[in-house]
Order: structure tokens, then sequence, then C-alpha cells
């Protein structure tokens, strides 16, 4: 890797003009993109004696083995391009948008005698409404079982409600009125459809006081369960309805309205599309590697470029974009984009900035919600089948690859609440073991690991191997006196042979942990395998990937 001085020498030999810089690691991979109006002073200012004071910055010059260069005309294109260039790399030092085309819509067709809400993610060109969309697919079905089962819509399928005979549970329930057996008239019907069409086009109040008197009648019955339910369906119903009613009376603007809302490791983005002063549409979108020393303006600046440079011409009839703040440059993103940024002039103003705001933030919590409550479920079940003696919040998985000891390496994968952080995945070139001896080469690695204090350490380690290599885990615990971290080896399923067998048959994957004789089986449709073996494939993927590198590297050389 070279040294600053090093890096200093290059970037003299660089001309002082517009254009992007890709940052590379030792392997050639692209760290980051970065675009600037001199392409010398930028670089001079990452190569300085003393280190960054930004961290993000910091950490990934210490990865930094190389950089290029491109050069452009104008700062512009050096703008366009650096986008483009993110878009197709994504390289891990970047901010990358993350557009959810996909978020869920609720749909009534009221060309039918008697319609029922449906959930879609897909916007069809037919004559049905839509309404949404919603911050997530359970907010979205919480309001339509609501819905459903206070005006008693039908929830079968059209063939269903053609072929029925007699009335299903549901109308023994006192959740559907029976229209399949004509229980109710068609224009008793279709008045309680049209509540509900008022309902999700905003004319809420009635009903949501209507719920508020049931939530605290139930509080008063100390039911807080119930109560809490219907705290929830009125926050859902409040969600998607102020977007659907957002109007500007009078108005012939086109813009805009953004929202961002952040946590500690995520930021979700909003845009409200507003035509003629009518609300027309709301995009979601996650942003993704935001470190929490990225300032508002400069997220801001970033979430724009990408939201919308990677528009159709055609998508673009945008007269205005509202802002709760001006981002970085903010001259140079409105030339770049060719749409001006505004701040709020009126009530009205600031009033659709809050809208843009709520559902940015209610998307957010909703994701950490769901996301949080799924990966402890996973977590605990892992510690409770593996016998663990602690939750595994932070995993690493260890896999050695060769080919009878030439080129020996070995792979490092992490996994930080059940999710991959490939941040933390290391390669190790395997250096003092000759010959094919993996469970030695397994020992290099784990001390060469271990003997960094500086890095946290996991509550759980998983090697790709049986027995032996987990004694051999045990063994750099025993030695470096190592405490308090779980250690397992998952051995792959094996093909049993039996010749007097016409059929082929294979075993099950097998967990060996420490003092047990005998392995746990993991049958292959349960949770517990997948969460191993993607775990285990992922470490394998890894190593053989650095493997083939340094293969195809001496062969060529």
């Amino acid at each position: 890797m070279a040294t600053k001085k090093e890096f200093l020498d290059q970037v003299k030999k660089i001309p002082a003009s517009p254009g992007i810089y890709l940052m590379k690691n030792a392997q050639a991979d692209i760290l980051y993109i970065g675009k600037a109006k001199s392409l010398k002073n930028r670089l001079f200012s990452y190569f300085q004696p003393s280190s960054h004071p930004i961290v993000r910055i910091k950490q990934m010059l210490e990865q930094v083995n190389e950089f290029e260069v491109i050069l452009t005309h104008t700062e512009v294109e050096a703008f366009i391009l650096e986008n483009t260039l993110i878009k197709k790399y994504q390289p891990k030092f970047n901010i990358r948008l993350r557009d959810d085309k996909t978020y869920p819509y609720l749909k009534i067709d009221q060309n039918q005698d008697f319609p029922r809400i449906q959930w879609t993610r897909r916007i069809l060109r037919d004559q049905a409404d839509y309404f949404g969309p919603f911050p997530s697919s359970w907010a979205a079905k919480q309001v339509m079982d609501l819905l459903n089962q206070t005006f008693q819509l039908r929830t079968c399928s059209d063939n269903t409600f053609r072929d029925r005979a007699r009335p299903c549970i549901l109308y023994e329930m006192g959740h559907c009125s029976a229209p399949c057996v004509n229980l109710i008239q068609k224009q008793a019907y279709q008045a309680c459809v049209q509540k509900v069409v008022q309902i999700l086009r905003g004319k809420t109040d009635d009903f949501i006081g209507e719920l508020e008197k049931k939530m605290q009648a139930l509080a008063q019955q100390e039911n807080f369960e119930k109560a809490a339910w219907y705290r929830d369906q009125i926050q859902n119903l409040k969600i998607v309805t102020q977007t659907q009613g957002i109007v500007e009376a009078g108005s012939i603007r086109n813009r805009d309205v953004i929202g961002l809302a952040r946590s500690a490791v995520r930021v979700q983005g909003v845009i409200l599309h507003i035509e003629e002063g009518q609300f027309m549409a709301v995009r979601h979108y996650e942003l993704c590697n935001v470190h929490e020393s990225i300032s508002q303006s400069e997220l801001l600046f970033d979430f724009l470029t990408q939201a919308y440079l990677s528009q159709k011409k055609k998508e673009q009839l945008v007269r205005e974009i509202l802002v709760p703040i001006f981002p970085e440059e903010k001259e140079f993103l409105e030339q770049g984009l060719h749409i001006p940024l505004m701040m709020p002039q009126s009530e009205l103003d600031t009033q659709l900035l809050n809208v843009a705001h709520l559902n940015a933030k209610y998307a957010l919590n909703q994701k950490q919600f769901s996301q949080k409550d799924h990966e402890f479920s996973v977590l605990k079940e892992l510690q409770n089948q593996l016998h663990l003696s602690q939750l595994p919040e932070r995993i690493e998985c260890y896999d050695v690859s060769n080919i009878q000891g030439e080129n020996a390496v070995a792979s490092r994968v992490v996994f930080i609440h059940g999710n991959p952080d490939k941040t933390l995945y290391r390669r190790y070139k395997i250096q003092y073991v000759q010959g094919a001896n993996d469970f030695a080469m397994m020992q290099e690695v784990l001390y060469r690991r271990f003997l960094n204090h500086q890095e946290t350490v996991p509550n759980l380690v998983i090697v790709d191997g049986g027995k032996g290599q987990l004694a051999q885990v045990l063994s750099v615990f025993k030695a470096l006196k190592l405490q308090g971290i779980d250690a397992i080896a998952l051995a792959k399923a094996r093909v049993e042979s039996d010749f007097s067998k016409q059929e082929i048959s294979s075993s099950l994957e097998r967990v060996f942990i420490p003092q047990k004789k005998d392995p746990i089986l993991v049958p292959s449709f349960s949770h517990l395998f997948r969460i191993l073996t993607h775990i285990r494939n992922e470490a394998h993927r890894f190593a053989i990937q650095y493997y083939r590198k340094l293969h195809t590297k001496r062969t060529f050389s």
C-alpha cells in the first residue's frame, strides 16, 4: 500500500480541472467515487500528513491502495458522471439510494356490483381506485382488515364469490354481510363501499373519533392489548389519509416535497408529488451507507442527486422542489438538476413538509420495528437450539480454501444482529503453514484474529467443518484465555453410500458443539438450516473468491 507521500507525488501530476476520482483498495475494488471542481486540490486534501477529521473518510483512506481520475470539461459533467458510476459500481463508502418502488396500495374497483378491498403492489391502468402508498405491507393489511370488519365488506375472490351457495364463517363472526348469497342489497352494500372510499380519501374525522372512543373505553377497562390495537389502526389511517387530502386550492404549481427521517443506522426519504395543486403520489426511498458524521445538508444533497438524476426526462415535470433546509452546493445542484429548490414561504408549505417528514418517520419506524422483531426471533432461535450461553448478536464465521496447500487462504464474514456487515469481512493469506493442513491453517487464522485486541470480540464463532475444526477453535480460546465466546462447527451434508440401494440419499447438516459427543442434526426445512447455511455459504463464497484471484494472478505471472 502506498504511503501518503507517494500519493501526494502522484497528485502533483494531476491537472487542476473538474472531474471525478475513484479510490480503490489492494484488490482493485472501488471504495469511493467523488467529484471535484479541482481534482488536484481535492486529492491533496485527502493525503495530508495529518489524519482526516471525518471518521468515515479516515476509515476509507486506511484501505486505499490506489486512485484513478477521469477528467471532464465542466463540474456539471463530473456531477452527472459521478452519479452514473455510483449506481454502476455501488462503492461501500458512498451513500446509495434504494428506490422502493413496490410500496403497497389498497385497491377498490367500483365498477363491480359488490367491490372488495384488495392489497396490491402494482398500479394498473384500469378503472379502479388506488389508495396509498402505505409505509409498510403490515400497515396496509391492518387498515384493510379494520375497514373490512367495520363495514362488513367481502374478502373472498371473485371466483369464490360467484360459486358460493351459503355464507362463510366470516358472516357468522359478524365480519361480512354475505353479499354472495344476497343477504344484503346492492344499494346498501355500495353505500358501505362509498364510506370506505371517503375514509381512504382523507375524510376520516368521524371514523377516527369513533375509534378513539373505543380505544379510551378499552383502556379504562384495562384491556390494554385491544386498546393498543385501536391506537395502531388510528395511526395507520392518519398516515395514509393525510397525503390523500393534500390540495392547494386554485394552484397550478407542479412541485415535489421532500421529507427525510434518520436514526443511528438508517435513513428513510420521501418525495410527495404534487401536480396542479393536487397530491398525486408519494415515493419512498431508503439510503444505505449513511455514516453518523454526515451532515443533514450533505445527506440532502446526495438524496436529491440520486433521486432526480435517475429519472427519465419524460418524468421530470417538476417545476420546483420544496426542501426543509438548503443542501450543500445549492446553486450547483439547481444547475445540474435544472429544478429550483425552495424553502417554506407559507403555512401551507410548512404543513406539506410536516406531512412528508411524518411519512418518512413512520416508514422508518415501521422498518426498524419489523426488522428488529425479526432479528431478535432469529437470534433467539439460534441461542435456544444450539444451547448458546448468550444471544449471538455478533457472529463470525471462518472458512479455509486451498487445493493441496497451494494458494491457501481463509475468510471471515461477520453478521451483526443476523445481517451481514461486509465492512467487517476479512481475507487472510496463510503465511506459516506448509502443505495441506486445514486444521493448522484454521489455528493460524484464529490466532491472528484474536491477538487483535482492538476489535470487538464476537458472541459466536462458526467454523466450516466437524469436530476437528471445532477443536482448533477451542484450543485457541484456551491458549489466549478467551472466555464468554460460544463456538460451533457446521459440517456439510454428505452423500450416504449404499450400493444395495438404487436411490442416493444424503445426511442432514450437522452442528457440533463443545462437550457434546453427538452432533445436532439440522433438517433442510428448518429456520436453523437457512440461518446457518447462509452464514457458512457466505464465508465459503468469500474465501473461494480470494483463492481464485490469487490463483489467477500466480498463473499469469
